[in-house]
């Protein structure tokens, strides 16, 4: 019997329309992988790239992702990188653990010596705009380092519990980052020791007028601190989501480590707080002082830097935080020698403008007396001093540290030295897994069968008519 139109027809529409059906699938998920790898990358991209701890034989990596996430580094002394390190966690495991916040450190380097390296973040390879980063360790320094002392402290979450995870960055003006992780109870210990200058040359000298500053980091929360050398064993406790300047001193007695949700913010601050003169107090123009080491003392913006430069034959340098009242003063560590001298601020008023101004005083010698204590002193030699003449030392009571919460206390973390890696495709040093849903996947290969099957079947009946 001979074969109707239809039937002839029939198995060539069905595999034709198997074909388009299979050919339109594996063209929709090729059009959107750039979307599928992005939904991919989203949750493994690192974030907030920092290199911390560098010494003469390693360096420390850390970052942060916005879900759990296995995390290592390839590096070395090239582009073709080679060698691997792991999170410090993860060392003497059998697998690499997930986590939010990363801290990687390569040991065993070569000192002065530039290395690349890549952060590969769960299935991905990132690199710094499609470049390897790049640091060198520093020099090999043979004195030791004469700093012993330890930053000791804990930091809690708003509810009083302690972050899953979280990390420490520490640093200081002209010094090189350090960081650390926390324990599991939100304990943290990093010693000073290891501390170099910004170029890596020597260890850094600390003095009881170092102003250390902090950056806290945990549970997508995060707090920036600033203290002196004596407030750092221990650090007064720490609220994530809440910024600290404990190097404002107030008269009441309270101690450091007192709820510091009690404590005010800069919101609270008065109007006329805030719009408080930049002025130099003491010394004032032209005074003279027998004191070698004056108290300077001034006003400003509330919870704003202010730098401080005093021409001497020595130049001082060195910079404070207002108080929540606009209040500063400093004291310096070493004597001035006797001259006149110049004091000088830099400090920024409420409409951000910078402003300086300078104040010329005099410091006389010991055994000097001033006779005109109301203008320009003049100053009388005795050629015989006697107890009458010595001037009496003030003495000043060192009030309790009060922590006070800033909202903006810091405008500038600890800075990045690396930022915005991006995702680079190919990577000779491993070969990556497939990026994507399993489920994409799935319906990939599915579109890749529908098609063989349709073209066979469209091959065979056209045979067949």
């Amino acid at each position: 019997m001979k074969r109707s139109f239809w039937d002839k027809r029939i198995p060539t529409l069905l595999g034709l329309l198997i074909l388009i059906l299979g050919v339109g699938t594996t063209t929709f998920l090729t059009n959107n992988k750039t979307l599928l790898r992005t939904n991919a990358v989203s949750s493994e991209q690192p974030q907030n790239v920092r290199i911390t701890n560098v010494t003469d034989t390693s360096f420390s990596v850390s970052y942060s992702t916005n879900e759990k996430i296995s995390g290592s580094v390839s590096y070395g002394e090239n582009n073709s990188l080679g060698k691997s390190a792991f999170d410090e966690r993860s060392l003497g495991s059998e697998k690499l653990t997930h986590y939010q916040v990363h801290s990687i450190t390569v040991n065993n380097l070569l000192p002065a010596t530039k290395y690349y390296f890549a952060i590969i973040s769960g299935q991905n390879t990132y690199y710094n705009n499609g470049k390897p980063f790049e640091i060198a360790t520093g020099i090999s320094i043979p004195e030791s380092p004469t700093e012993s002392d330890t930053i000791k402290g804990k930091i809690l979450l708003p509810t009083g519990s302690s972050p899953s995870e979280a990390i420490i960055y520490v640093t200081s003006d002209n010094s090189q980052v350090l960081s650390a992780l926390t324990k599991t109870d939100g304990s943290y210990e990093i010693p000073l020791k290891i501390t170099r200058t910004g170029n890596l040359s020597s260890y850094y000298n600390f003095n009881q007028n170092s102003v250390i500053k902090m950056l806290a980091y945990g549970d997508l929360l995060t707090s920036n601190i600033t203290l002196s050398k004596t407030q750092i064993n221990p650090v007064p406790l720490i609220t994530l989501s809440k910024d600290y300047n404990f190097l404002i001193k107030a008269s009441s007695i309270a101690s450091a480590s007192a709820d510091l949700q009690d404590f005010p913010s800069l919101e609270s601050t008065s109007s006329a707080t805030q719009t408080k003169k930049i002025q130099i107090l003491t010394p004032t123009k032209n005074q003279g002082l027998t004191d070698t080491q004056p108290l300077f003392k001034g006003t400003a913006k509330p919870g704003e830097n202010v730098q401080i430069v005093i021409h001497s034959d020595q130049t001082i340098q060195t910079k404070v935080v207002t108080d929540k009242n606009g209040n500063w003063s400093y004291k310096p560590s070493e004597p001035l020698t006797p001259g006149t001298h110049t004091i000088t601020i830099t400090t920024r008023d409420i409409s951000g403008i910078l402003k300086t101004i300078t104040q010329s005083f005099v410091v006389y010698a010991s055994g000097t007396q001033i006779q005109n204590a109301t203008g320009s002193p003049t100053p009388t030699p005795s050629p015989k001093p006697t107890a009458t003449l010595t001037p009496t030392p003030t003495v000043k009571a060192t009030p309790t540290p009060t922590p006070t919460i800033l909202s903006s206390l810091i405008t500038t973390p600890i800075p990045t030295e690396a930022l915005s890696p991006t995702p680079y495709a190919t990577y000779s040093g491993q070969i990556l897994p497939p990026t994507g849903n399993p489920s994409m996947i799935i319906l990939g290969v599915v579109g890749i069968i529908l098609s063989l099957m349709g073209g066979l079947l469209f091959l065979l009946a056209r045979r067949t008519i």
